[in-house]
């Protein structure tokens, strides 16, 4: 049986994947001040791969290193200053156990939001799941699967990942916690 092999290529922008209509400054006079007008924005080096695109929402300073892949079936988003490393996958796509409701290419495709916070770091070769929130300022370590939600200033590591231990900060643990209700702690 062959296989279709279905083959696009268009040129792409950033902010036309993700659905970002905010205009762009015009040029300034010299290369190094028209620099400083991008230097709070995304730095993703290339290649990305993404599912839909839109539902991808990166901070400011965040960097996104090459081999990156957003099946972005849900919100996936990544809050400020947060570096990840190469190949890092972000699976919120799912879809049933029930063979018989999965049904190859004619059954749905489900999914979970995933949102990582402000100041963490994602090691290289990271598979982060479906659902999962990681708290602001943590890590995890380079070839985890995240398959919970991670407290804020924790290190995680493994497959499935575990906490290796909180993180001692002079950073107000309590403020911007934006999904800290809807954390589901890993366990030891």
């Amino acid at each position: 049986m062959a296989a279709r092999l279905l083959v696009e290529r268009r040129p792409y922008t950033l902010p036309s994947i993700i659905q970002d209509e905010t205009p762009l400054p015009p040029p300034a006079p010299t290369t190094e001040e028209d620099a400083k007008l991008f230097e709070a924005e995304p730095w993703i080096n290339p290649p990305v791969t993404m599912d839909y695109g839109y539902n991808v929402r990166l901070g400011k300073h965040v960097f996104v290193n090459f081999h990156a892949v957003f099946l972005d079936t849900c919100l996936t988003t990544i809050g400020a200053r947060t570096l990840v490393g190469p190949n890092v996958n972000f699976y919120s796509a799912t879809h049933p156990l029930d063979p018989a409701i999965r049904n190859g290419l004619s059954g749905p495709e489900l999914g979970k939001e995933i949102h990582v916070g402000e100041d963490c770091w994602i090691g290289g070769n990271v598979c982060i799941l479906p659902g999962v929130v990681i708290g602001r300022g943590s890590v995890v370590g380079a070839g985890s699967v995240v398959t919970k939600s991670v407290p804020e200033f924790t290190v995680v590591a493994g497959n499935p990942a575990r906490i290796i231990r909180k993180i001692e900060t002079e950073m107000d643990s309590e403020s911007n916690s934006r999904h800290a209700g809807r954390q589901n702690d890993l366990q030891h």
